[in-house]
């Protein structure tokens, strides 16, 4: 860039006090280009706050109480960030609690618990109907004609959205909203700014734990949020200690910088009535200042900001925002932006006017089926550029951690950015500290697993990408790409300070999730709803005690990318569990599954059964099929079993398998790798790769593909494999085979040939193993075998080749399916795949021909399907219901609606859809591990959801009846589990198959 063009661009950020980012010298790019569009509007209210923190909830409450509509945007997980983030959880002694809200906090104590705020801050939004959302931050502020801030754009996992509203109170701890608004703020000195640190540590003898407040000095080049990401990396490093059982996620400091108000901190009076002008921001009178960033004595916001101290005064802000929204006109609909500099603005000429390529992101709404019609347009802008790197990795997780190590020790320039407090995902703050088979080696095998807590692992870490030169931002969300054409340049990221883009040659999307590449337009899949089916693992959210580092849970089912989801998940399980006494609970639900991306190849559960090889292979992984969920492959449905087999906690066959790279790269795009669960796969297939030593090793794969890449100066495609898989295999992560390797598909007819005579053979799921992947995957060759060795074959092995047939869709097996399904007199017992999810069950025997008869097409099997589904109530386990909906689906002959209809009308089989929060709520004593009856009691809700739906739908596809299945689904559409939610929606979008 010309450097007159740079001093231009750079007065006129200056003139721009809203615009929230200095950039770096040396820069490749200090703006990018994007592109107008529309941004859903989700809400408008009389008053918007935004942070989390107890005055904020106490400001929220009082002026509902007054009549005012509130909306109240938390940037963490949870409420209460500015006691349970920095673990300031005492008062003093001596102090006077006076409000109901300070006492339901502290209970009669003077130490409170993560858990307890958390839960009284949500009862108290809940009680007081004020509507709040989790993990947001703002990206922009909206103006009207009038140059008054009339609303707010917020970013979190779903994408961006816009809110309405009169009166803006900021509660954040650095007013970053008022910053962002232009509001004018005192200079800083220059000087280093004291920061503390609170650490757990246990007590002596076994007694109560100790709480130690560390007081650092760290020296700040400037209050931009990379100065701040960089002392809370410079306070880790020198606070930590091995015995810690637990350290604050954010510092604590008295900004030296406030905002100036209209009345300034000179004019402070201790012993008169609260004087709101101190908190009122100067030039906007529907601004409010609520932390310690307001405009008082520096003294009096070191006593305002002790835990719970301000929510005295929050009350009497809230009070009076909400009388000055009854005063204030209705919210103007023609609403302006001028957060960023406007693309069509004449003084910004030069370089950045040939810049190429956009920002792109989702714009849906809080949830994935969000249908809205009115939205706020955004203007074509431009958006800053907060730095520049090699490789950006989108998530410090079990796979981006590697990741973002095996990069920078290759000498590449990295940043990780992570939402969460630390490093290590599900690992480390999901309290899955123990791994579960996996190949230990190589990479994986330096990765840590302490046995007693999770902070030295994140520690480790954290020192290892240190070391290794890359730099860390803690509390940053992923919210899109730069992108030019089909090629990912940079990453949008979100802070508390605002949103802005991290250009870099490679991004890494380790968000599990496929965030980042699903807003570069790459397709993905998820739970088989694109299949028109549903079938997804069982998710968990547990308890976080102080001490122990291994909590696993399976009670929920959650939707990662649905904000409504999450939201009703947290606040219900943090509610319920505060009435157990725990410490707190994770802050990342532990899901087994999430969106895959559409990937230049597609890893399947058959390849992995058939010991597909592949030239390509970057990880070697194993398992045994450890699938919280029903499998979606009718793979399983062709299962032979015997006692053994029907009795074992995981009957699938599992083993090793190889995950081929081009797994990792998200179709149609360049500049951008996927990895850990949103890699491109057949969900059946995780369950073999999703192990934390194999995604740790995936990791590390994907960090040495994105040096190569960069490097050579080629596209991820096109980089070496060989030089990539030489460089693994010294490491050790994967066998001296793989550089000899070819695609080991197809197999010769022989093979095959040997393959079907096996399966007749087989007795079990281990025997039937190999075989029955090799038929799966070269079904055009087998299909021929099979009818012949149908005709020629007798008893059990008719039947296996019987089924197969029917499951392809021919009829020639029907006669043999028929007379076996025939001498069933009762509904037989089903085969869990797993203990821990209620619903994870395989197909029974009796499962296994119903599908098959299905499947075949052949009406003639309606009377006796029809007889069976009769049969169906309450009682009978999810597999047959199942499997009769996808038979009667499959055939599509309106006669079974009416059949289908009687079964949803019997007692028990409706009224399982979660359409507000009162249906979440249940009882989650010890994870839903306890005593039975409170297992049962969540878990049926469950089961009876995903049997209620299934039969619902295929109800709706046969026709229907009377509309019962499609006001089944129009329910389940609004139902607060995404998952179900996107299954209705998808249904009724795509009609009824028979009219």
């Amino acid at each position: 860039m010309k450097l007159k063009s740079f001093i231009i661009i750079y007065f006129v950020i200056l003139s721009f006090n809203s615009y929230p980012f200095s950039c770096e010298k040396n820069e490749k790019l200090y703006f990018v280009k994007q592109s107008q569009r529309e941004i859903p509007l989700i809400n408008s209210v009389d008053i918007v706050i935004i942070g989390g923190t107890t005055s904020a909830v106490s400001a929220a409450v009082a002026a509902s109480r007054q009549g005012a509509s509130v909306f109240l945007i938390a940037p963490k997980p949870y409420l209460g960030e500015d006691m349970c983030g920095t673990l300031r959880l005492r008062i003093d002694k001596s102090r006077t609690l006076n409000t109901d809200l300070e006492k339901q906090i502290f209970q009669d104590s003077f130490q409170t618990t993560p858990m307890q705020v958390k839960a009284t801050l949500a009862k108290a939004l809940i009680k007081a109907n004020v509507d709040f959302i989790f993990s947001s931050f703002v990206t922009d502020i909206i103006w009207d004609n009038n140059n008054i801030p009339s609303g707010i754009v917020i970013a979190n996992r779903a994408g961006r959205q816009a809110v309405k509203a009169k009166v803006i109170i900021d509660a954040t701890d650095r007013a970053w909203v008022c910053r962002m608004a232009g509001a004018k703020f005192y200079n800083w000195n220059g000087e280093a700014v004291e920061f503390q640190r609170n650490i757990i540590i246990p007590g002596e003898n076994d007694s109560t734990p100790d709480y130690i407040t560390h007081k650092l000095e760290v020296p700040m080049s400037d209050f931009h949020y990379s100065s701040f990401a960089n002392a809370e990396i410079v306070a880790r490093e020198k606070t930590y200690r091995e015995d810690q059982l637990r350290a604050s996620e954010s510092l604590f400091h008295i900004p030296p910088d406030p905002i100036i108000c209209k009345k300034n901190a000179d004019y402070w009076e201790n012993d008169s009535e609260i004087d709101i002008k101190h908190f009122q921001v100067e030039g906007h009178e529907n601004l409010f200042v609520l932390s310690g960033s307001a405009d008082i004595p520096r003294a009096v916001a070191d006593s305002l900001l002790k835990p719970a101290a301000m929510i005295e005064i929050a009350s009497i802000i809230g009070e009076m925002a909400a009388k000055y929204a009854k005063q204030k006109k209705t919210i103007v609909n023609k609403l302006y932006f001028k957060t960023h500099l406007n693309s069509n603005d004449t003084i910004l000429q030069g370089d950045i006017n040939d810049l190429q390529g956009d920002v792109r992101e989702v714009l849906k709404g809080l949830r994935p089926i969000s249908n809205i019609q009115q939205t706020i347009r955004c203007p074509a802008m431009y958006v800053p550029v907060l730095g520049n790197y090699d490789v950006v990795v989108v998530g410090g997780g079990t796979a981006g951690a590697p990741a973002a190590i095996a990069a920078g020790r290759s000498g590449m320039k990295v940043l990780v950015v992570e939402y969460l407090e630390g490093l290590g995902g599900i690992g480390t703050l999901g309290m899955i500290g123990k791994p579960y088979y996996g190949q230990r080696v190589g990479f994986a095998a330096e990765v840590p697993f302490p046995k007693d807590n999770i902070e030295p692992k994140m520690e480790w870490y954290r020192s290892e990408i240190k070391k290794a030169g890359g730099d860390i931002w803690l509390g940053v969300l992923g919210v899109g790409v730069y992108i030019d054409s089909n090629i990912v340049k940079g990453v949008a990221i979100c802070t508390p300070e605002g949103r802005g883009v991290i250009t870099a040659d490679v991004v890494i999307d380790a968000t599990s999730n496929a965030d980042i590449a699903i807003a570069a337009g790459a397709g993905y899949m998820y739970a088989d709803i694109e299949k028109g089916d549903i079938a997804v693992q069982g998710t968990g959210l547990s308890s976080r005690p102080l001490e122990g580092n291994y909590y696993n849970s399976d009670y929920l089912l959650v939707d990662e990318a649905d904000m409504v989801d999450i939201w009703n998940t947290l606040v219900s399980v943090q509610i319920a569990k505060a009435s157990e006494n725990v410490y707190d609970i994770v802050p990342i639900i532990q899901n087994r599954e999430r969106r895959r991306v559409v990937g230049d190849y597609i890893l399947t559960y058959v390849d992995q059964m058939a010991e597909r090889t592949f030239p390509d292979a970057i990880v070697f992984s194993g398992s045994d099929y450890d699938s919280h969920g029903y499998p979606s492959s009718f793979y399983f449905a062709l299962l032979p079993h015997d006692e053994i087999s029907r009795k074992k906690n995981h009957p699938a066959p599992g083993g090793t398998c190889f995950t081929p790279y081009r797994c990792l790269l998200p179709k149609n795009l360049d500049g951008i790798l996927v990895v850990g669960l949103g890699i491109s796969m057949d969900r059946d297939a995780s369950a073999l790769i999703r192990m934390q030593h194999d995604i740790a090793n995936q990791g590390y794969a994907a960090g040495i593909a994105a040096m190569l890449a960069i490097t050579n100066k080629v596209a991820l495609r096109n980089i070496n494999i060989r030089e990539l898989q030489k460089i693994l295999i010294e490491k050790g992560n994967i066998p001296d085979s793989v550089l000899n390797m070819e695609d080991s598909f197809p197999l010769s007819k022989e093979v095959i040939a040997l393959a079907v005579e096996s399966y007749g053979e087989a007795t079990n799921p281990e025997s039937a193993s190999k075989p029955l992947a090799i038929i799966m995957s070269h079904k055009e060759v087998a299909l021929p075998l099979i009818k012949i060795a149908h005709e020629n074959a007798v008893g059990r092995s008719k039947l296996l080749y019987a089924q197969v047939l029917g499951i392809f869709g021919h009829k020639e097996g029907v006669p043999t399916l028929l007379s076996y399904l025939k001498n069933f007199t009762e509904w037989d017992e089903k085969i869990y795949q797993g203990s821990m999810a209620d619903y994870a069950h395989l197909p029974t025997p009796m499962d296994q021909i119903i599908l098959a008869l299905g499947y075949s097409g052949d009406k003639s099997c309606l009377p006796i399907l029809l007889q069976w589904t009769d049969k169906l109530d309450t009682t009978i386990t999810l597999s047959h219901h199942r499997s009769v909906a996808l038979a009667l689906e499959r055939i599509s002959d309106s006669s079974a609606a009416k059949h289908l209809a009687d079964v949803l009308q019997k007692r028990g089989m409706q009224g399982y859809a979660m359409t507000q929060l009162k249906d979440v709520f249940t009882v989650f004593y010890n994870d839903c591990k306890g005593i039975n009856t409170f297992q049962d009691s969540f878990n049926k809700n469950r089961t009876n959801a995903l049997r209620e739906i299934v039969l619902a739908r295929a109800l709706y596809r046969c026709g229907d009846y009377k509309g019962l299945g499609k006001s089944i689904l129009e329910n389940y559409r609004k139902d607060m589990r995404g998952i179900l939610a996107r299954h209705a929606n998808q249904i009724l979008n795509n009609g009824v198959l028979v009219k």
